[in-house]
């Protein structure tokens, strides 16, 4: 018997791979990044970091701002037919101010302008010139085309509502055949297309004989045994993001209860990735001990976040097949005295007039799909969302490399 019969799934994924016919979304960090992990269907990452440290405005550059430039360029240039969505729970900020900010994200890119989203808004500074007014309003057109993709939920959301959407948007894009002990089931239906007892197939292995009912899609013939799913969507192009941006927010203040909460949506996640091919985000906090005295003392000048330091839950890393960690070394003071944080120096040339840091570390904590426990150093423009990859200390690049200031100016993303 071939390899299509015995694991069609399998055989197709070979058979698109040496077609060179797999989508995929590039690391929006760069091609250095890109060879750690691209974006990719079937994903769940997980990432961390603590107050300040720009791990919404990170989730928001690689897997909503970013990946919309790049697929709607495809869509538009080479009509690649990609079928990108984004369900956001925002459970941290509101949905006015996660579109000022990406519009911020959007003149930065374009212009190389550094307008936080407070100015947009009008909480920060004078009333917006004219000038500024016509600029933000030229982006109507573009926010409301990302907002075709993207849907937010802000505020206190259930768990049963993150449960609910994942199965609307499974029968939406797709079929879902799955079997219990009494026959095979077509998405939501309650009647069976078909029963073992009625229609089952006795089928002789070398451990033993089971049953198992055959079904036809798109002309093609498949077989489940109990207990059993297949899914296929309607658009073999298809990413799906469940993005969750302060999981710990989730049960209340009670422990127990946000801890159970917090692995039952991870469940819930994990079984989106493994039955439908969705690709979880969540965010989180990191605990305390990243700053305690004990750890400086143990650990001197080297405070790199590990897995511990995830607040809530370790059934969320346990889960992830790729979790980050975003770091601001220069608040914990995890540099020597020339400045210098590993490969990088981070007091010159990534501070900002106003006595800030603009430097972020990344660390791959762990990653199911490729290599892991890497460190990469970013400058980090938090007014607009913006995260570029930094040459290492005495390379080549540093010194012929623009990014490494904080004044950096110009379109990084021109023609949007």
């Amino acid at each position: 018997m071939g390899l299509d019969k015995v694991v069609p799934e399998l055989s197709n994924q070979l058979e698109a791979a040496y077609r060179g016919d797999i989508t995929k979304i590039p690391n929006p960090l760069g091609e250095k990044m890109t060879k750690v992990f691209s974006l990719l269907p079937s994903r769940y990452t997980l990432i961390g970091g603590s107050t300040g440290s720009g791990k919404t405005s990170l989730t928001d550059f690689m897997y909503v701002l970013q990946p919309f430039h790049f697929i709607r360029g495809a869509n538009l240039e080479k009509d690649t037919n990609i079928h990108w969505e984004v369900n956001y729970f925002s459970l941290e900020r509101k949905q006015m101010f996660k579109h000022a900010k990406w519009i911020s994200w959007f003149i930065y890119a374009d212009y190389g302008l550094k307008i936080p989203a407070d100015r947009i808004l009008g909480w920060e500074g004078d009333p917006l010139t004219e000038e500024l007014y016509k600029m933000v309003k030229g982006y109507w057109k573009i926010i409301d085309e990302l907002l075709e993709h993207v849907t937010i939920y802000d505020g206190k959301v259930g768990i049963d509502v993150i449960e609910d959407l994942v199965r609307d948007r499974a029968i939406a894009l797709g079929d879902f055949y799955h079997t219990t002990s009494d026959g095979l089931y077509l998405n939501d239906n309650p009647i069976p297309k078909k029963t073992f007892e009625e229609h089952g197939i006795e089928v002789k292995t070398k451990v033993g004989t089971h049953l198992v009912l055959e079904y036809e899609h798109k002309g093609e013939t498949y077989r489940l045994k109990k207990h059993t799913h297949k899914y296929f969507l309607h658009n073999p192009k298809t990413f799906v993001y469940f993005i969750i941006d302060g999981i710990g927010l989730l049960g209340g203040s009670n422990f127990s209860d946000k801890k159970s909460s917090i692995d039952r949506v991870s469940e819930i996640l994990s079984d989106a990735r493994d039955k439908f091919g969705f690709s979880p985000v969540i965010v989180t906090q990191f605990n305390r001990s990243i700053g305690d005295t004990a750890r400086h003392k143990h650990h001197g000048n080297d405070l790199s976040p590990q897995l511990e330091d995830f607040q809530g839950s370790s059934q969320t890393s346990h889960d992830a097949d790729l979790v980050l960690a975003i770091f601001d070394p220069y608040r914990y003071k995890a540099y020597d005295k020339a400045g210098q944080y590993g490969d990088y120096n981070i007091t010159q040339g990534t501070m900002s007039p106003q006595g800030f840091s603009r430097f972020r570390s990344l660390h791959i904590l762990k990653n199911s799909f490729g290599i892991d426990g890497k460190k990469f150093g970013m400058l980090f423009v938090g007014e607009s969302n913006h995260f570029q990859v930094l040459p290492n200390l005495g390379t080549k690049e540093l010194w012929q490399n623009l990014y490494y200031t904080w004044a950096r100016v110009g379109p990084v993303n021109p023609q949007h």
